[in-house]
Parts: C-alpha cells; structure tokens; sequence
C-alpha cells in the first residue's frame, strides 16, 4: 500500500494548541468488495475503513454490503463512546471491592 506525504502547516497546529483539542471522532470512509483473506469461507466478503484525523482502522467481515456497513458504524460508534467517556464496552471498569482487613 503507498502512502502519500504531505506538508503540514505549523501555524495552524500552534493556533490549535492554545486550547483543549477533542479528539475527532471515527467515521465510516469506504466499505469495499474483497477477496475472501486467507481460509476466509464464503463469497462476499468486505473490507471497511474507519478513519479518524491521523487514526485509520481496517478490517474485513462476511456479509452483504449494507451489513458490513452497518457493523463497520456500529464500531466506529462504540470507538467515540470510548474516546469521550475514556470507558471501553468491551472491558467496563467498575470499583473493586474493598478487600477484607484481617487483624493480625
């Protein structure tokens, strides 16, 4: 895969620093027909691209376009959640509880 370099203006950075950045939220960029990956079954298969400012994540699923696409929001949704609560659906934190004190 090539990858083009740009140039990037760095007053444009300077002025963005002065305050508090959010992060930019995941979006769905493309969903594309596929070949099957590597003892993949089955024949249509997609591969989806979620992007967000400097942050790409690829991947691929089995099914019909509007499914794949529906999955592929479906993690981009619960990518923001987590970038905006700091919390992951996947691994929720909870309080541990207090651990029993012994007297010694």
């Amino acid at each position: 895969m090539l990858l083009a370099q740009t140039m990037t203006d760095t007053t444009a950075i300077a002025a963005k620093t002065s305050r508090p950045s959010m992060p930019r939220p995941f979006k769905v960029a493309r969903v594309e027909k596929t070949d099957a990956p590597d003892g993949g079954r089955g024949q249509d298969w997609y591969r989806y691209v979620l992007e967000s400012g400097r942050s790409t994540i690829t991947g691929q699923r089995c099914g019909s376009r509007k499914d794949v696409l529906a999955y592929a929001t479906q993690c981009a949704e619960q990518l923001n959640t987590r970038g905006v609560t700091g919390q992951s659906i996947w691994s929720p934190r909870g309080r541990k509880p207090a651990a029993a004190q012994t007297v010694k």
